[in-house]
């Protein structure tokens, strides 16, 4: 009967789950694709995706002038995709993930090789910044322990580690999650932090992803 199942509904059952040493992990059907999701939230090519496609179509930039790219919490790579694939943005990317299992199963199942000039770094965000002496034109942070942040990385000490890897006129985009009140609660505080930090800051939003708020600031 399962076999019955899997063959016909196979969206219902996950192609591959993984434990890993931070998260349980699904690479799970969607239509006529697939996606990585923890336990309650995306991880790549979801509606993250979706959260980054939208801030980058707000931006209204050249991605021709952008040359280097700092990823932290690069996923499976859904963030590099929708920039070097879907923008033709011709930079080279680093990306930082510190769950190696998550960028085994980008390799796996995501097309990875699509990536062009592509340096990949298995380490804590946090101890990445602080050996990296790189400076970078725009930097994505999507750092997530399932659903939620780690406070560490939504401090203003962080927030000044990341301008101080920005090259003038570099953008960082903040991904933030309103999971739930306490989210919420802390998105004020963050606010601030970032506000004071950043110039020109702008809150990307989209009506089709109410609960993700992308920062956006400039050096």
């Amino acid at each position: 009967m399962q076999h019955f199942f899997q063959k016909y509904f196979p969206e219902w059952f996950p192609v591959e789950r993984r434990k890993s040493s931070y998260n349980t992990l699904e690479v799970v059907r969607q239509g006529n694709k697939l996606i990585l999701n923890a336990p309650h939230t995306n991880y790549s090519f979801g509606t993250l995706h979706e959260v980054f496609r939208n801030a980058f179509h707000q931006l209204n930039i050249d991605y021709q002038n952008i040359d280097n790219v700092l990823i932290l919490g690069f996923g499976a790579g859904s963030v590099a995709l929708v920039l070097q694939i879907e923008n033709h943005c011709p930079c080279s990317i680093t990306g930082v993930e510190i769950d190696k299992e998550v960028l085994s199963l980008g390799r796996k199942y995501f097309q990875l090789d699509k990536l062009k000039n592509l340096n990949l770094h298995i380490a804590d965000a946090e101890d990445f910044l602080s050996e990296d002496v790189s400076t970078y034109n725009f930097i994505a942070v999507d750092l997530f322990l399932d659903h939620r942040t780690p406070q560490k990385f939504l401090s203003a000490v962080f927030l000044k580690r990341l301008l101080a890897h920005l090259k003038p006129q570099g953008i960082v985009l903040f991904n933030y999650l309103l999971y739930d009140f306490e989210a919420q609660e802390k998105a004020v505080e963050f606010e601030k932090n970032f506000r004071k930090i950043f110039q020109q800051v702008r809150l990307l939003t989209s009506k089709k992803q109410l609960k993700n708020i992308v920062f956006k600031g400039e050096r």
